[in-house]
This record gives structure tokens, sequence and C-alpha cells, in this order.
């Protein structure tokens, strides 16, 4: 049976990843994990990193949360679908671009973790390393 949420030791270990690999690429990043009622389980932000930035990362991990994949597939998705794109626009809790990951527990999504900062593709090779420690 799938916990109901990410437990905050594997999420703190989900971020230290994150962080370490964004310190290797010398990028700054704002990282994100969230519940699956899209509450934050555990979050960082790098010096130098604007306080938007970590709620970019939050809304990236919600729109994992909401489509059960990697978020550049969506965005790849809706850049041939603007009105799609636009009515989950106005939704303004999520984001669909690359950087957020479902968080799963025994095939069921639990949570999510929301990566920004870095740009678009690193955003999403720092969360595709961070969420594989799991």
């Amino acid at each position: 049976m799938p916990d109901f949420a990410p437990a905050l030791a594997e999420a703190q270990a989900v971020l230290t990843a994150a962080l370490t690999e964004a310190g290797r690429r010398e990028q700054q990043i704002a990282v994100v994990v969230i519940d699956r009622g899209g509450h934050i389980v555990a979050a960082a932000r790098m010096d130098g990193v604007g306080h938007l930035t970590l709620e970019i990362a939050r809304r990236r991990a919600a729109a994992a949360l909401h489509f059960g994949e990697p978020t550049r597939d969506p965005a790849l998705r809706l850049t041939r679908d603007p009105a799609e794109a636009a009515q989950l626009a106005g939704l303004g809790e999520i984001l669909v671009q690359p950087g957020g990951f479902p968080w799963r527990d025994a095939g069921a999504v639990v949570g999510a973790l929301g990566i920004a900062g870095a740009g678009a593709e690193d955003d999403h090779a720092i969360g595709d390393i961070a969420i594989g420690v799991l």
C-alpha cells in the first residue's frame, strides 16, 4: 500500500540530490516537494535565488501532480494545443513547464517534485537525477 505523502527523510534526500547536481552544474535553483494535496513537504532555495523562483518550482510540482508525468511532456503537447494551454494557464496554481516530476510510491502518485531557476532543460535534467534517488 502506498504512503499518502512523500516521507520527510526521502524529500530531504531528493532536495539534497537536486542541490548537489545544481551545484555541480554551477546553477542556482529552488526545489520543492509537495504531497498529493499540493502542500509543501520540503523546500530549499539556493543563495541568490529569488522567492518567486520557489513559487515557480511549487507550481511545476503541482502540474506534475495533475498530469502524473514529468512536465516536459505535457509542455510539449500544449505547444500544439493553444486552447488547452490557455485553459490551464487560467488555473494559476499549475505551471506546465519542464522541471516538474510526479512522486510515486507503489505505482501511485503521492506527491511531486518541482525544480526552477536553471533554465528549462537544466531544470528537467536536475529533477530527473534528483527523483532518481528514490
